[in-house]
């Protein structure tokens, strides 16, 4: 696997826009020259997720997330640095020019591509085993599902073998090893150390992932085996959490149609085969706030459609919960008669899904619903803790319009006066968001150099605060980089960050007299850019020469009082005395 060249890293960032590609993940608007959005690093309902576009750097002030366009497509798409580069130089149409990694990258991304290779393999052993007489039963259970030959083809469903070794033995003739074919999740080793196949009498759904590449399996039992489905385990190429099922096919038509997220690949499948291609399903587990993300970036829209049980609608209040804080427009579909939709589409059709799409319900409008269902209303009881618990409901709700419509719904309903209900709902609003209010003010500061530290850390000292100012002018400023680089050492600085960075400020001006952050940020160590890309995020407004020949005055005396006071606890008086006079006769000259 080669190393790409610096220039070619370069070229790719020349050509590339942070705005550009983090409007493809997160809604940004336009604040003067910076753009500004909810972090999709962490959950929040106040923007703290800054681009500055003229510097193409980002940094959120709420999570202490920063860096270049490498950094933030590597950490959304969860992607190391090799295919980051890859992917926005296949986007920028660049062809990238190659040196040699070191033996430990070379190795993680030949396990990769091995990975990738033998589940391909895989993919192809499973559906030739589809077609063999001793996967009658599997054939049978796929009509029995109403999967027709279609269906089967486009989602690349198959059979893994009531066997221990079919695929093992198969991956093995093809030139792999055990102990690769365990890494990728296809095998297992027993406690005597034999290998046996993972999978093993289970029609195989292959999942794929947007660029089509075959990353992991997803096996439904087709015996008495008390998991009814397995997924593949973590691998070096599988992420449960930052994938989607079938997005690769429903990709093509979310635009237009949006997705219709469900629960099981099954109901994925058959949505599919009824006339839904755009359906999409999580893997096994709660929604994370990835897979938001990865639906936010395909989807115009997001329709839930949950089983309808008690699990079901658990589950749907938490992918609402999840959905909304991406910021995604959300629809949730509501249906009797069945207890998944696959079960729905084979009683009911694909007219009548049409119709409960149609009458989509907004998360407030499905929450309340269902909350009614639990209340006899002709109780005064139950019709305050009905009252108490919609309040909840709607405090959570940013749009104002919708709330009263809600409020005024619900004063029909109960009789009680919507000044009530909504002196309710604003003393939840009240209450909730008081602390979060506060927390706001602390963390969304001024998007200046002088930002706030991270929350829990000693207050920043007015040295910390003038050696960030200096090293912002440091880079920036070429004539001001001169007088600072003759004048101050890095062992003067106090804090250790900052003492890294002003030698990786030397050594980038050693070959460079542009100031180009994005490009700066691509060459330094990776635990110092969320630091560098605050620092550098504003460029100094003023006469840079003499604001370093200040910054370096207060840093040095600051370092001569530090140094007096040491010695004073060490009881050292003459090294004080020689000090002293030393610093004056230098302030003479």
């Amino acid at each position: 696997m080669p190393r790409y060249l610096q220039s070619s890293i370069d070229e790719v960032l020349n050509r590339s826009d942070l705005v550009d590609i983090a409007s493809g993940y997160i809604t940004l608007k336009r604040n003067g020259t910076d753009f500004v959005g909810l972090c999709p690093f962490h959950r929040e309902k106040t923007p703290s997720f800054h681009i500055s576009s003229d510097k193409q750097l980002f940094y959120c002030f709420g999570c202490n997330s920063g860096g270049n366009i490498i950094d933030f497509v590597g950490k959304i798409e969860n992607l190391d640095f090799v295919d980051t580069i890859k992917f926005l130089a296949e986007r920028a149409g660049i062809t990238l020019e190659e040196e040699v990694y070191s033996p430990e990258i070379q190795a993680r991304h030949n396990m990769r591509e091995t990975i990738l290779k033998m589940n391909k393999l895989a993919a192809k052993r499973y559906v030739a085993n589809l077609a063999g007489d001793d996967a009658k039963g599997a054939r049978e259970y796929a009509s029995g599902r109403g999967l027709k030959r279609e269906t089967i083809s486009a989602f690349g469903i198959g059979y893994a073998k009531d066997s221990w070794s079919d695929l093992v033995d198969y991956l093995k003739e093809n030139g792999f090893r055990n102990e690769d074919i365990i890494e990728a999740g296809l095998a297992v080793k027993n406690e005597k150390g034999h290998i046996y196949d993972k999978f093993r009498n289970r029609l195989m759904f292959p999942i794929i992932d947007v660029r089509g590449n075959v990353i992991a399996f997803s096996g439904r039992a087709l015996g008495d085996s008390p998991a009814k489905y397995m997924n593949s385990p973590e691998t070096p190429v599988f992420h449960k959490g930052s994938n989607i099922f079938a997005l690769n096919l429903a990709k093509q038509y979310s635009a237009t149609d949006g997705l219709i997220l469900v629960e099981g690949n099954m109901d994925a499948v058959s949505l599919n085969a009824f006339g839904f291609p755009n359906a999409v399903a999580g893997l096994g587990t709660a929604l994370t706030d990835q897979q938001a993300q990865l639906l936010k970036r395909y989807a115009s829209v997001v329709y839930i459609c949950y089983d309808n049980d008690e699990a079901g609608e658990k589950a749907a209040n938490k992918a609402i919960e999840t959905l909304s804080a991406a910021g995604i427009n959300l629809k949730i579909l509501s249906y009797s008669g069945a207890k998944d939709p696959d079960e729905y589409l084979k009683k009911k059709g694909a007219e009548s899904f049409k119709k409960v799409i149609s009458s989509a319900l907004s998360p407030t409008e499905y929450k309340i619903l269902n909350l009614r269902k639990k209340y006899n209303l002709v109780e005064t009881s139950d019709k305050v803790e009905f009252i108490n618990a919609a309040a909840e409901i709607l405090a959570v709700n940013p749009n104002a319009v919708e709330r009263e419509i809600y409020i005024k719904r619900i004063s029909s309903e109960t009789d009680i006066s919507t000044d009530s209900i909504t002196a309710q709902v604003n003393k939840i609003i009240y209450d909730k968001n008081r602390k979060s209010y506060k927390k706001a003010e602390r963390e969304v500061q001024s998007t200046r150099t002088e930002t706030r530290v991270q929350r829990g850390e000693t207050p920043p000292t007015a040295t910390y605060k003038a050696e960030r100012l200096l090293l912002n002018i440091m880079f920036f400023n070429l004539s001001a980089y001169r007088i600072i680089r003759s004048e101050l050492t890095q062992e003067e600085m106090t804090d250790k960050n900052h003492a890294r960075l002003f030698e990786e400020i030397i050594k980038f001006r050693e070959y460079n007299e542009n100031s180009d952050a994005g490009m700066f940020l691509s060459s330094i160590p990776q635990d110092i850019k969320s630091c560098t890309a605050e620092i550098l995020y504003k460029e100094y407004i003023g006469d840079a020469t003499v604001a370093a020949k200040d910054l370096i005055d207060k840093i040095k005396k600051q370092n001569f009082k530090e140094k007096i006071n040491r010695l004073a606890k060490e009881g050292k008086v003459d090294e004080i005395n020689r000090l002293i006079m030393s610093n004056r006769k230098e302030q003479s000259n």
